[in-house]
């Protein structure tokens, strides 16, 4: 199953991210794609995005070529953290106790 999240931030919600996730919303009715609203995915300026399962990003997106775009695997890698290796889970608090 493939899995669509549409950003609802609000500077995408601002650049019509709404019109974009009704329009997936019935492009991939009856279909095996899950099309949800999600948080802020932190790529504001390049907005509104789409996330496809949680490994694809699609930024600028608009209705007239989102689909398109998802269909031929042309997103961007995405990933939570702009820096993964960086991330220092080591010090976390828990760590402490």
């Amino acid at each position: 199953m493939k899995k669509i999240e549409v950003c609802c931030g609000g500077t995408c919600l601002g650049r019509k991210s709404d019109e974009i996730f009704d329009y997936l919303q019935e492009e991939y009715k009856d279909t095996d794609t899950a099309v949800h609203m999600c948080s802020c995915l932190g790529r504001c300026k390049k907005g509104p995005n789409i996330l496809v399962d949680e490994t694809q990003v699609y930024h600028y997106s608009k209705n007239r070529t989102i689909k398109e775009s998802i269909e031929n695997n042309e997103g961007e890698q995405y990933n939570r953290y702009d820096n993964e290796e960086k991330l220092d889970l080591g010090s976390d608090f828990l760590g402490d106790l």
